[in-house]
C-alpha cells in the first residue's frame, strides 16, 4: 500500500465503521464481504460516472455543431410528400364539374366546395410529413439509448432499443430514489419518452397560411366571372393549386434545419437534468446499485442506510483507492 493511503486507513475505517455496522443479520465474513462490495462498486461507479457524463457531453456537441444542419430525413420526406401532392391532386374533370353544376345549379357554389375538398386532399397528403420528424426524433432518442445501454447496466431491464428503452425506463425508475425526494431522473426520462415531433404541432400552422388560395372567399382566392363555365372552375381550381404547392415547398424548405436544431434543444435538456442537476450523481448511483446482486440484503433498513450512504461526506474516497488495496484495508476492521 502506498503512504498516503496508509496515512488514512485509520480515518477511514472510522468513518465507515457505522455504517458497515448498521447492515443487519451478518456474519463477520459476510459483512466484510458485503463492505468490499460497497468498496468495489464505488469505484466502478466513479469510473462509469465519469464515462456516462463523457458520452453525452460528447453527444450534446456533436448535435450542437450540426444544428443549423438539414435534417436529411425531413428533406426526402418532403420531396416525396411534395410529388404526391402535384400527382394526386384531386381536381375533378370538367365532366364531371358540369355534372355537379346541374345538381348544384349554381358554379359559385359548386367552385367553393370543390375548394375546400381540394384544399382538404391537399393537407391530408401533408400529413405524411409526421413520418419525416418521427425519424428524426426516433434518431436522437436511439443515441441516448445506445449509450445507457453500451456504458451502464441498465440494458437488463429490456431487449428494446430506442425511444422504447427510454418509455421503459421513464415507467421502471422509482418515483424516489433518495427516500423522501421526487427523483429527478425519473421526470428526465419521462419528459424525453412523451416528447414528440409531429405535423400538425410543428408543420402545419407554419404552411396553412399558403392555401389560403384553396379557401373560398379569401383575397388569395380567383375569383369567377360574370359568365363562369366548368372550364373556368376547371382552370381556378388548377392554378391554385399549383400555386399552394410552390408556396408549402418554400415555406418547408426554410424549416428543414429545424429538426436538427429541435435535437440539440433535446439533448440539451436532457444532459442538464441527468448530469448536471444538483444530486443527480447520487440518484444514478443508487439506480444503479439496484442492478447490483445482493443489493435488496444491503437494503434491508433503506431509508435509514441509504440516507447515510448518500450522505456521507468520504463515499468518494473508495473510487480513489486502488482495489488491489480495499482487501487491506478492510482486513484491518474488526468485525
Amino acid at each position: 500500500m502506498n503512504t498516503n493511503i496508509n496515512s488514512n486507513i485509520t480515518d477511514i475505517i472510522a468513518q465507515h465503521l457505522p455504517l458497515i455496522e448498521k447492515i443487519p443479520n451478518k456474519a463477520p465474513e459476510q459483512a466484510k464481504s458485503d463492505s468490499s462490495s460497497i468498496a468495489l462498486f464505488e469505484q466502478n461507479f466513479m469510473q462509469l460516472w465519469q464515462e456516462i457524463t463523457h458520452s453525452f457531453e460528447k453527444l450534446l456537441q456533436e448535435v450542437r455543431k450540426k444544428r443549423q444542419n438539414v435534417d436529411i430525413d425531413l428533406k426526402k420526406q418532403v420531396e416525396v410528400t411534395l410529388q404526391v401532392c402535384r400527382t394526386y391532386t384531386g381536381i375533378p374533370s370538367i365532366d364531371e364539374i358540369e355534372r355537379r353544376v346541374e345538381i348544384e345549379n349554381s358554379y359559385e357554389i359548386v367552385y367553393e366546395k370543390y375548394l375546400n375538398e381540394v384544399r382538404t386532399y391537399f393537407l391530408q397528403h401533408l400529413s405524411s410529413l409526421d413520418d419525416g420528424l418521427k425519424r428524426s426524433l426516433e434518431q436522437v432518442k436511439s443515441q441516448i439509448a445506445e449509450i445507457l445501454i453500451t456504458k451502464t447496466e441498465l440494458g437488463k431491464l429490456t431487449d428494446s432499443k430506442g425511444s422504447e428503452f427510454i418509455k421503459i425506463l421513464a415507467t421502471e425508475i422509482p418515483d424516489q430514489l433518495i427516500p423522501g425526494v421526487p427523483s429527478k431522473l425519473k421526470v428526465a426520462f419521462q419528459i424525453l419518452a412523451e416528447l414528440e415531433l409531429n405535423y400538425r404541432e410543428f408543420i402545419l400552422y407554419r404552411i396553412r397560411p399558403h392555401l389560403d388560395g384553396l379557401t373560398p372567399q379569401q383575397a388569395q382566392t380567383l375569383k369567377l366571372t360574370i359568365l363562369p363555365s366548368a372550364e373556368q372552375v376547371f382552370l381556378n381550381l388548377k392554378i391554385a393549386h399549383a400555386e399552394s404547392v410552390r408556396k408549402c415547398e418554400k415555406a418547408l424548405k426554410q424549416l428543414l434545419s429545424e429538426p436538427s436544431q429541435v435535437a440539440f434543444a433535446i439533448v440539451e435538456e436532457f444532459v442538464d437534468r441527468t448530469i448536471r442537476t444538483a444530486d443527480v450523481e447520487n440518484e444514478w448511483r443508487i439506480l444503479l446499485q439496484k442492478l447490483q446482486p445482493g443489493w435488496d440484503d444491503f437494503l434491508v433498513q433503506p431509508e435509514q442506510i441509504q440516507r447515510e450512504w448518500i450522505n456521507s461526506p468520504q463515499q468518494n474516497t473508495y473510487a480513489n483507492i486502488a482495489m488491489s488495496e480495499v482487501d487491506d484495508i478492510f482486513a484491518l476492521i474488526d468485525f
